[in-house]
């Protein structure tokens, strides 16, 4: 086994991943599908629209367990692979204190909060199996290696998988040799959010909120990749990737309720400013090729610290109520990915990868619609249906646009349109409330093992993830 101490620099997709936010947080805003940025009450709303935090009459504590199952599905050619994953973990909880002015000003309450919320889950398995395909890794690397510097090619020249001949470098499989190939990959980990959240009611006519949001990132990449050559012998590569660190952002937000029934929201949310840390490793091995036993060697973690700066977002909706028996609430924002920057751990960017994300990602929207319906005084229904619009542009595929990844593992995923759908229950009586919900997100992907230049028309593995969720929520106000 050989391992590559090359040169790790953060990538574009990379960056992607810790842009993007998934439907989580309180049973109640989890069984709308998060359209909540008109009604605040709610402690998750406050990570969307500040303004909601005004909306309290009372103080409130909750907390929110929840249970996923990752199931995942690819299709690569016409070969079908799945795995899946179970997660338990607590997906919000926080206090919010209320205080009436009991004077002649317009002000009736002025409210503050704490409260934490998961706004990503990475926790995922996936299992993609390739047959008879016409491309390797190793013509990759080779290809890589005679054009710019490659952060495998030391350790599949080293395992006896790339040869120099005079000044170019050449995999070891012949013309058209194929190979069997499968990638197995281990995701886990969070975004969290803890907001300190500030707002006052002006006669229950306008709500207006600010909060200061300080995010942690907590993930883990594990993944190996074999091939298996049609003419004898096969390589393996492993890799290892986690990433830590922490980020600051400010949201300001205002709900008007120009008359009784309706409700229309809006927030601004600035970037999140992280501070990050990658720890990586890698090895690589070949088997069968020149020497029945491969050599082996003691790989060497790695480590880089960089900024990334995620895109900032614009939430506008719209609530309307139906007497005291229900309502419908409907969020939009939008979101530009173009804005996402990288810099190094002294504030300067990364120019090139930059320019990529400026050329491959645009503005996305997100369209969440939910509502509640009461069915007595003291239980409500509740049920929505999300809409996340893909942040990639469909040129980066049309146009087989070179995908640079970090640091040795060449894998990466062009994220498609993500869906959800929800319903919920709750039950109140006194000060005490119990909500549930149940979830199911439906995220599709087009997932490539590596960059294939060739023509190869069995590029990338058609995944779909299906992450079914239990929410529940206990809370008690006071």
């Amino acid at each position: 086994m050989v391992a590559c101490s090359a040169a790790f620099a953060q990538q574009e997709f990379d960056a992607l991943k810790f842009s993007l936010s998934d439907i989580n947080g309180s049973a109640r805003y989890v069984s709308m599908s998060g359209a909540f940025g008109a009604l605040g009450g709610d402690m998750t709303s406050l990570s969307m629209n500040p303004a909601g935090i005004a909306v309290y009459r009372s103080s409130e504590f909750t907390i929110t367990p929840a249970f996923s199952n990752a199931s995942s599905k690819s299709v690569f050619g016409k070969i079908e692979s799945s795995d899946s994953k179970k997660n338990l973990m607590i997906n919000n909880f926080g206090y919010v204190g209320s205080f009436r002015t009991y004077d002649e000003t317009s002000i009736s309450n002025f409210n503050f909060g704490i409260a934490y919320n998961k706004i990503k889950d990475f926790n995922r398995n996936a299992f993609i199996v390739g047959d008879k395909q016409p491309f390797s890794l190793l013509d990759r690397i080779a290809g890589d290696a005679n054009n710019s510097s490659s952060n495998l090619l030391d350790a599949a020249s080293a395992s006896k998988l790339v040869n120099k001949i005079g000044t170019l470098y050449q995999s070891i499989l012949g013309d058209g040799e194929t190979v069997n190939n499968s990638m197995y990959s281990m995701e886990s980990g969070s975004i969290g959010e803890w907001d300190f959240s500030l707002g006052a009611n002006y006669g229950h006519y306008l709500y207006l909120g600010m909060s200061l949001g300080i995010q942690s990132v907590d993930y883990e990449l594990k993944s190996i990749y074999g091939e298996d050559f049609s003419e004898g012998g096969s390589m393996e590569l492993r890799n290892v990737l986690s990433t830590q660190g922490a980020g600051v952002n400010f949201k300001v937000g205002a709900i008007l309720r120009p008359v009784p029934e309706l409700r229309l929201g809006l927030a601004v949310h600035t970037p999140t400013y992280y501070n990050l840390t990658d720890i990586y490793g890698m090895s690589m091995g070949s088997f069968g090729v020149e020497n029945p036993e491969p050599a082996i060697y003691e790989p060497n973690d790695g480590s880089t610290d960089y900024r990334l700066e995620t895109p900032g977002k614009i939430l506008y909706s719209a609530a309307y109520q139906f007497g005291q028996k229900g309502f419908l609430s409907l969020d939009w924002d939008v979101v530009d990915y173009r804005e996402i920057t990288l810099k190094d751990a002294d504030g300067l960017p990364y120019g090139d990868t930059n320019g990529w994300i400026d050329e491959d990602f645009r503005a996305a929207s997100n369209v969440r619609l939910g509502g509640e319906y009461r069915l007595t005084d003291n239980v409500s229904l509740r049920g929505g249906a999300a809409w996340y619009q893909s942040p990639v542009k469909s040129s980066v595929e049309t146009g087989n646009i070179p995908i640079a990844t970090a640091g040795t593992t060449p894998q990466y995923s062009i994220e498609k349109d993500t869906y959800y759908l929800s319903c919920g229950i709750g039950y109140r009586t006194g000060a005490f409330f119990l909500d549930a919900a149940l979830q199911q997100q439906m995220r599709n992907e087009h997932f490539y093992n590596y960059f294939d230049e060739s023509s190869n028309l069995s590029k990338y593995s058609k995944l779909t993830t299906n992450r079914n969720s239990l929410i529940v929520s206990m809370g008690v106000k006071f």
